[in-house]
């Protein structure tokens, strides 16, 4: 995994990034050629992660790199070590206690001064503020001074003599000011009010101003503004970062994390169009690349070669700046992702807006149109223009947070149970060396079972469709034919098709074989068109690609667009189908099969309806025969009631439909006589009993159709 980033100051201005350390120098330079040696506050202002605590240490190395005689004593402060103990003003004292004794022997004596001072003023100071009242810990405090009094003017009389026979500077360097808590806060500028006269000490505070002055005015009730105006006598704003300093921070980060993302998913201009349209104002500080990178590494692996990584890098990046439309965006998958027309809501097209605009006034003003524009980009469906369904394949294949698909792998940091992975599909495709081999995975894929029911070999079909315009090159063409008119039958379970209105594994099968016939010449359309059909066994996707082809080339002959093959080339090929369907399987084989009907349909049709008949009858000459037969022509309808959430299936089966294959008036009595003697397996039962129902319906003058319409 890519090393996390740790949020810590730079301390060598040879790794400045942001352009910190001019202003630094700078600084430095100022307070080594400050004239005076009264006591000088100055201030660094700058927000949360802009880079206050690295120009503190650059100020300090440039201090350090100074001759000797030059340097200040410099004295460290965080006052944050200290948050919640009971007085900063003895915390502060007792770091210059600490620090200040050791940095010279001009400060010796200031020890024990320090200390008295600290534990004769700790008390006192903090009534330069407001207490908040007269108990509590300010009472306290006042009762160990009274219990240890000490001469407070004396003691800083000494401590200012020795400070001023010293001649030497002192630099308090105070940082995090802005961590503490209002009261905290209230009480450090308290000290450094009380304490900032001492002379040759310089104070240099870094802290947000704006946060400072609010937890002051919550704590005193006076203008925090104008309370710092009093304290500090320099102030400085931190330059802000150069934004192209920032950018290339980021763009370097990012080329760690992503830098091993699969060849394919990553698009340029389309990354240079989103970074710009939103992904770029989010980022305003260094901190801010922090922060976003270390997510990035740790989320971005998981599903590394599932997502499109400009998608990724958008929608963490919500997730970490604006995490409240990141939860719209998950909880509202339907009206985000899939195409324009893709969604139940499409009539209203006011509610859309509303909730469109609902979210945007959410935002920060600043981040409004930037932040639309961005997923204007990212879910194409919610702009101006219309995406119709065509697109989705395009965007499947680019793993694009807008396929409803790949939608839920981008908000569940995994790839779905069930999913196909990218790689697989890569696999799948590498496969074309070994035809074996590819038809093997492909009716493996049939045992599998995803929590929706839906075979794994479905799945796999629908994302093959997406890569077959750019990623099966034109030597894998033949392959892939050759293979899916092969097996292709076993690739249509009647569990993978929900409900009247989906297509089936066939439909699937046909549709790719159809894209890369259209990706040939004609001459070798015929070819391998010939040579699948004659040599392949799927007599099944045979047929039902023919079909689809007889209805192009009617289709032309009535004025509309060319179609993939002409006449003659679709007469051969229903010969060589028709010779298949009586060669390439036994009887038994052939009845069977679970598209039985459809098969002997398209015999009919294209063949003589003759020898369908006398094959069939010689099929249904045995009672199993005729059992097995006859199931294969059984069908559903479902029915709802209103107000019914239940779906109600109801078999079919009119003996009409089997007329012109055998006499239904004998096989009527047959199944009678079977269900009498109790030879009726369960499994053939509903079939059976509904063959004989339909049958009493004719007899008595009644269209079943008609009845069951109702």
């Amino acid at each position: 995994m890519t090393a996390l980033s740790a949020d810590r100051p730079s301390l060598n201005p040879q790794e400045d990034l942001f352009g910190h350390a001019p202003f630094a120098e700078s600084l430095a330079n100022s307070i080594c050629r400050y004239p005076g040696n009264d006591g000088l506050v100055l201030a660094l202002y700058g927000p949360w992660g802009a880079g206050k605590s690295t120009v503190l240490n650059y100020v300090r190395h440039f201090l350090e790199q100074r001759p000797e005689a030059e340097q200040p004593a410099i004295v460290t402060f965080n006052p944050w070590w200290f948050s919640g103990q009971e007085n900063l003003a003895r915390a502060f004292l007792g770091q210059l206690q600490a620090v200040l004794p050791a940095k010279s022997e001009k400060f010796e004596q200031l020890g024990d001064l320090l200390a008295d001072f600290a534990e004769g003023v700790g008390g006192l100071i903090d009534l330069t503020g407001v207490s908040g009242g007269a108990g509590g810990l300010i009472g306290k405090l006042l009762g160990q001074a009274k219990r240890k009094p000490k001469d407070v003017p004396a003691l800083k009389d000494s401590i200012t003599g020795i400070l001023r026979k010293a001649g030497k500077r002192i630099l308090v360097i105070i940082d995090d000011i802005d961590r503490l808590t209002p009261e905290e806060t209230r009480q450090l500028f308290t000290v450094i009010k009380a304490l900032a006269d001492f002379p040759n000490i310089v104070y240099l505070l870094a802290f947000d101003r704006e946060v400072a002055a609010q937890a002051i005015e919550q704590q005193s009730g006076m203008p925090g503004e104008r309370y710092l105006e009093k304290i500090i006598q320099v102030p400085f704003e931190l330059p802000s970062v150069d934004r192209v300093a920032l950018r290339a921070t980021l763009f370097k980060r990012l080329d760690e994390i992503l830098g091993n993302t699969p060849d394919g998913l990553f698009d340029q201009s389309y990354w240079t169009n989103a970074f710009h349209d939103g992904i770029d104002p989010l980022f305003k500080v260094p901190r801010d690349i922090v922060r976003f990178t270390n997510t990035l590494a740790v989320t971005y692996p998981a599903v590394r070669g599932e997502v499109n990584p400009v998608d990724f890098i958008a929608l963490e990046a919500l997730r970490v700046f604006l995490p409240g439309l990141y939860n719209v965006i998950r909880t509202n998958q339907e009206k985000f992702s899939g195409h324009s027309r893709d969604n139940r809501y499409d009539g209203d097209q006011r509610a859309i807006a509303v909730f469109h605009e609902q979210w945007v006034q959410t935002l920060p003003e600043q981040l409004r149109p930037s932040t639309r524009s961005l997923l204007e980009r990212i879910f194409p469906k919610i702009g101006q223009m219309g995406y119709g369904v065509d697109w989705l394949a395009q965007w499947r294949r680019g793993l694009r947070a807008c396929h409803p698909d790949v939608f839920p792998t981008y908000f569940r940091m995994t790839v779905p149970p069930g999913a196909v992975r990218r790689s697989e599909i890569l696999a799948l495709l590498s496969l074309a060396e070994t035809p074996a081999a590819l038809g093997d995975a492909l009716v493996q894929a049939t045992s599998v079972k995803r929590p929706d029911g839906l075979s794994k070999a479905r799945a796999l079909l629908e994302r093959l469709m997406d890569h077959v315009e750019e990623d099966i090159p034109s030597e894998h063409i033949p392959v892939f034919i050759g293979v899916l008119l092969d097996i292709g039958d076993s690739l249509v379970l009647e569990s993978d098709k929900r409900g009247s209105f989906d297509f089936g594994n066939e439909s699937r099968v046909t549709r790719v074989v159809y894209h890369l016939l259209k990706r040939v010449n004609r001459t070798q359309r015929q070819s391998l068109l010939n040579t699948g059909i004659e040599g392949g066994r799927g007599i099944d996707v045979q047929g039902y690609l023919i079909s689809r082809l007889s209805d192009e080339v009617k289709k032309e002959a009535e004025g509309g667009e060319e179609a993939l093959v002409d006449t003659a080339t679709l007469d051969g090929l229903k010969a060589f189908w028709l010779d298949g369907v009586k060669t390439k399987l036994s009887e038994s084989e052939l009845l069977a099969h679970s598209k039985l009907s459809r098969l002997l349909a398209a015999w009919c049709l294209w063949g003589d309806p003759a020898e369908v008949k006398t094959w069939c009858e010689a099929a249904t000459s045995t009672d199993d025969g005729l059992l097995a037969f006859l199931q294969k022509f059984c069908s559903y309808t479902r029915s709802q009631t209103v107000g019914d959430w239940a779906v109600h299936s109801h078999p079919r089966l009119n003996p009409a439909w089997l007329e012109r294959y055998v006499n239904t008036s004998a096989c009527a009595q047959r199944l009678m006589d079977l269900l009498q003697v109790g030879s009726v397996p369960d499994t053939a039962r509903e079939s059976v009993e509904q063959f004989l129902k339909e049958f009493e319906m004719l007899k008595a003058g009644k269209n079943p159709d008609d009845a069951f319409e109702d």
